[in-house]
């Protein structure tokens, strides 16, 4: 029980900081907004990278070089922190005996054995767990299962800016995000599990097509792949994951302007494609957002220029 904790541990601090215009010239998936003479660089990140994606494009490294501070999601609780662990582990829990078998109709919970079954685990271990978090077991299991696990982004750059003594601050606390996942699913526990277990069917290949147009900053394909289903099929998540978040973040990217400072802010790809998106909500108010492509002749390729 002890070994199965610990992995449900390393899932979630991989996977619970996510949940996911023209550009499909684009080297990547980094912007620069402007207003004015003072700008900031905004990049989009995935929070599961494979090994084989690595090195980063060019225009990430581009946009750390020149930023003395490092704006991310949330802080990225440590593995090896046991208090953190077991925070993670207690907010995602239910109490008073409950359990997820409880809240499921016999057809979906057998649905998700079999699933389970599947990848060597079963329910029991994970009856105990709110929604989101078996979920996110499910997506850790999947992705190890296509030999595509590996350190995100958002890891990536909160290690190196550690080690180059770089400024780092978030746009929210890991207690508001542990909350956030606690509620998803609540109430709808039967079309949330459903519809998860239905995403499994092409996850590999939803996830592929994710990186691939990660990596071009092609926000088109990002909107189809992460967003349009969601959207669609349940919109209390969508608007509690990516519309009141990317709401909330618009002030706080505003007020890092007309400062003496360089930022780079990183939060998940997701939140730079469709029309809620980060991205627009700064162009609506008037800001400038350019495309970063350091290959090209012009240093700025402006988003959705041909």
């Amino acid at each position: 029980m002890k070994k199965f904790t610990k992995k449900l541990v390393s899932a979630s601090v991989l996977l619970s900081c996510s949940f996911l215009a023209n550009t499909a010239q684009a080297q990547s998936s980094v912007w620069q907004v402007s207003n004015g003479n003072d700008s900031l660089f905004i990049g989009g990140t995935v929070h599961i990278l494979p090994k084989a994606e690595m090195p980063l494009p060019a225009e990430f490294n581009h946009a750390y070089e020149q930023a003395d501070t490092i704006i991310l999601e949330a802080p990225l609780p440590d593995p090896a922190n046991t208090n953190a662990q077991m925070q993670m582990l207690g907010a995602l829990s239910y109490k008073n005996n409950e359990t997820l078998s409880q809240k499921l109709e016999p057809q979906i919970k057998a649905s998700l054995e079999n699933k389970l079954s599947e990848f060597g685990a079963n329910l029991a271990k994970l009856d105990g767990y709110r929604p989101a978090m078996v979920s996110i077991v499910l997506m850790s299991m999947e992705l190890q299962k296509q030999n595509i696990m590996g350190e995100g982004v958002d890891a990536y750059f909160t290690k190196k800016a550690t080690e180059d003594n770089k400024t780092k601050n978030y746009l929210e606390t890991m207690e508001f995000q542990l909350e956030l996942f606690k509620t998803m699913g609540q109430g709808n526990e039967n079309d949330f599990i459903k519809r998860n277990l239905a995403e499994l069917h092409n996850y590999s290949d939803m996830f592929k097509g994710l990186l691939a147009a990660w990596r071009k900053g092609d926000t088109d394909t990002l909107n189809k792949v992460a967003l349009e289903d969601m959207q669609k099929n349940d919109p209390n998540s969508y608007k509690q994951l990516i519309t009141d978040r990317n709401n909330d973040w618009l002030p706080k990217v505003e007020a890092m302007f007309n400062n003496d400072k360089n930022e780079f802010v990183l939060v998940g790809v997701a939140h730079l494609a469709g029309q809620d998106s980060l991205l627009t909500l700064l162009e609506n108010k008037g800001y400038k957002v350019s495309l970063v492509d350091i290959d090209s002749t012009a240093d700025i390729t402006v988003r959705g220029a041909e």
